[in-house]
């Protein structure tokens, strides 16, 4: 820790009121005014020599519970302080805590933490998806008498990440997404049904949306739905980072450079996660250059990993949880702008990727599935890039975030000439009102939240 000493409102006092001793000795030529004087202004003096050659020092620890949350929901943050001097022994009484805290979550907190006694403990209930930064923190050790006072910054900080908390998105016809992929088996599977249900025993973790009350009051014990793997649909999600796609106004996501426009699109991007993975589809969760998207408790390295694995309905909330560190990236091979922080969104990119990295992946892994692409103001040779990459999957599905209401990206007239259906909204729109457009032939869906 950084310390700097300085006397406190009282030493300052004792300091003013022997000065003013001081001055009356004089003129009144008395010794007890002038021991007096001394006393007041030496004690704040003897205060911060006895902090300076006593050098405490302080421990802090700050946990957070839990580290990963949904939008809107809590996290408890403990802190613990450990109080020691030179000598090695361990000081106790209560110490003051200047916490910094962002505004998004309350602004900066003032505690009093007993040193090695109980943690001081408050809560931060975030409202937006991001990485949040906790601290650091300024403890002040004072004198036993209060005059003089040892500030210590500690500068660690905690990161607190934010998943966005889906919205509800209304039914649809699995068609409007644009099930015209080359997959040869797609005709002859089922499509998903209670003929295709089987039910098994709960089991620890299984999520209490698959129970299957029905079957659960037959056998007189829980059973979850378990779909016959024939009838689960796939769907290739691409969720657009490349940051020229989003030339809007700079906003932060807790440390993460954004715009609303990509806030939208990840917003977007949760819900239909949740939505598609509760409806027995299997989704490939990539962005436009074909990295998957990072994971919930994933190392910043796991989505290079060679193979993309689907998204189904046990994993549906990791995703989610992923995209709490996704932000919009210079293209390969684009130097970063000033305070962008490489590997932020849990991907690779060192610039050696080359412009067919996406149809790389979809060759790689055989994503000849329906495709619905999540992005910005995507210029011309966005959409050629994007085409070109998901050609095994034929047409498919766009959602495109205008950064203006009277823009329409360069992209929809590409991708519509190539057959796909394309939605532009605004960053006002409702993403079920876009959901709901979907396939529909109507370009643009314009209902605010």
């Amino acid at each position: 820790m950084d310390s700097r000493a300085r006397f406190t409102g009282r030493g300052w006092a004792f300091l003013g009121a022997g000065a003013v001793c001081l001055l009356l000795a004089t003129w009144l030529g008395r010794k007890d005014v002038l021991a007096l004087a001394l006393f007041l202004g030496g004690a704040p003096l003897f205060a911060a020599l006895s902090l300076y050659v006593v050098k405490p020092r302080v421990l802090l620890k700050r946990g957070v519970d839990p580290a990963l949350v949904t939008a809107g929901d809590p996290a408890v943050v403990r802190l613990r302080v450990r109080h020691r001097s030179r000598r090695g022994g361990d000081a106790s009484g209560a110490v003051a805590v200047h916490e910094r805290v962002p505004e998004p979550l309350g602004g900066d907190r003032e505690l009093s933490v007993e040193a090695g006694g109980e943690p001081a403990v408050y809560t931060v209930r975030p409202r937006r998806r991001g990485v949040y930064a906790l601290g650091p923190a300024t403890v002040r050790v004072a004198d036993p008498f209060g005059l003089a006072a040892e500030l210590l910054d500690a500068s660690e900080r905690t990161s607190l990440h934010v998943a966005p908390d889906p919205v509800e998105l209304p039914e649809i016809s699995a068609d409007r997404l644009r099930d015209s992929g080359t997959d040869p088996a797609r005709t002859a599977q089922p499509q998903p049904g209670p003929d295709n249900v089987t039910v098994r025993e709960y089991r620890h973790g299984d999520p209490m949306r698959r129970v299957h009350w029905a079957a659960s009051a037959k056998q007189g014990t829980l059973m979850v739905r378990q779909e016959d793997p024939r009838s689960i649909r796939r769907l290739s999600l691409l969720l657009d980072l490349d940051e020229s796609a989003w030339p809007g106004e700079r906003r932060w996501a807790g440390v993460l450079p954004s715009t609303a426009e990509f806030e939208w699109a990840v917003s977007f991007t949760a819900a239909v996660l949740e939505h598609l993975t509760q409806r027995e589809t299997a989704v490939y969760a990539l962005d436009t250059r074909g990295r998957p998207l990072p994971r919930g408790g994933e190392d910043d390295d796991a989505p290079a990993r060679a193979r993309v694995a689907a998204v189904d309905d046990d994993g549906a909330e990791d995703a989610r949880h992923g995209l709490a560190r996704v932000r919009p990236l210079p293209a390969p091979g684009v130097r970063p702008g000033p305070g962008a922080r490489p590997g932020a969104d849990g991907g690779d990119h060192d610039g050696n990727e080359h412009d067919d990295g996406l149809a790389d992946r979809f060759d790689r892994d055989g994503l000849v599935h329906p495709v619905l692409l999540v992005s910005g103001d995507l210029d011309r040779a966005g959409a050629e890039r994007v085409l070109r990459g998901t050609l095994r999957a034929g047409a498919g599905s766009a959602v495109l975030v205008g950064a203006s209401p009277d823009r329409v990206p360069e992209a929809a007239a590409v991708l519509e000439a190539a057959g796909w259906s394309v939605v532009v909204v605004g960053a006002a729109t409702a993403p079920e009102d876009a959901w709901a457009h979907l396939g529909t032939g109507a370009r643009t869906a314009g209902a605010a939240r």
